[in-house]
């Protein structure tokens, strides 16, 4: 995404805001740290000596994380015709790349609570809509036929976690972006580079540097609104911002009404071309997997 125009800021010492927000994240010590719980999860999925009863001993340590597995291994969704009584059984039938997930999800939104933002961002909107870029970036890879990074649920999750930092730690900053945003028609992005230099998907970057997520997730997340001319058609970073843009788009309008608006879209059709779905399928597609995502998030907040 290019700046679409520049806004004269003379009195803004952009490289002092972007060294301040710097030093207070490597300072501040009550920096959100990754959970051991998704650590351990994500260390005994990709060893491939580990075993399910190995994931089990290492979930069942949290007692209300295992009960929300429970629960949702007895949705609706999977449609098990009997009653799920075990985690063994339930991360069977939810599946080792899913419990990953929904274990990540968790471990994470517990990080930044509500009452953490001093009643000033509605944080489960937020979550919300990461689950949801979360499960339209999957969704996108799948319909559009192209191989997926193992990490795209992760990085899509984590795309926007840079505003809950500014929010928590650098609110006045944030709400500059914000009435800048407004007044001169940019998006948060742009009005974020004019104000401080930076965006959020950088300022996320740093903690999921600082937290030793592989460098194809803090690429992704630092990118994923303004990139170099040369990104990868279908790298992660483009399609996480593509899933944002669907998000906000399918959130307005009807099914009929978005795949009317995407299959006259210059842009939409140069990026997805002919590959994969017909778009109209595949919007139907990620229709179903928003609904997916909602019910998983009911059950996980």
């Amino acid at each position: 995404m290019a700046i679409k125009k520049k806004i004269s800021n003379p009195r803004i010492d952009k490289a002092g805001v972007i060294s301040k927000i710097q030093d207070v994240l490597e300072r501040v010590r009550d920096l959100p740290t990754l959970p051991i719980v998704a650590q351990e999860v994500q260390r005994v999925i990709h060893d491939s000596k580990s075993s399910m009863s190995d994931l089990v001993k290492v979930i069942e340590r949290d007692v209300a994380l295992s009960a929300r597995i429970l629960r949702i291994a007895n949705s609706a969704f999977y449609g098990v015709p009997r009653k799920v009584d075990n985690l063994k059984m339930a991360l069977v039938i939810i599946g080792m790349d899913e419990v990953n997930n929904l274990v990540t999800t968790v471990s994470i939104m517990r990080l930044f609570p509500d009452g953490s933002m001093n009643g000033s961002f509605d944080v489960p909107k937020f979550w919300k809509h990461s689950a949801i870029c979360a499960e339209l970036s999957v969704g996108l890879y799948e319909g559009l036929r192209q191989p997926r990074p193992s990490s795209t649920f992760i990085a899509s999750l984590l795309h926007d976690i840079g505003k809950l930092l500014l929010v928590q730690y650098f609110n006045d900053y944030f709400i500059k972006c914000l009435r800048l945003a407004v007044k001169e028609g940019l998006s948060l992005a742009e009005s974020e580079v004019e104000i401080m230099g930076i965006d959020h998907g950088h300022v996320g970057s740093w903690l999921t540097k600082r937290w030793n997520l592989p460098d194809e997730i803090n690429e992704a997340i630092a990118q994923h609104h303004i990139r170099p001319a040369d990104s990868p058609r279908f790298g992660l970073a483009t399609v996480i911002d593509w899933s944002d843009r669907l998000y906000y788009l399918m959130e307005g309008y009807s099914i009929e009404k978005v795949i009317e608006i995407l299959q006259n879209d210059p842009e939409w059709i140069s990026w997805k071309s002919e590959a994969g779905y017909s778009t109209e399928r595949l919007i139907r597609m990620l229709h179903y997997r928003i609904a997916r995502s909602i019910n998983m998030i009911s059950i996980l907040m």
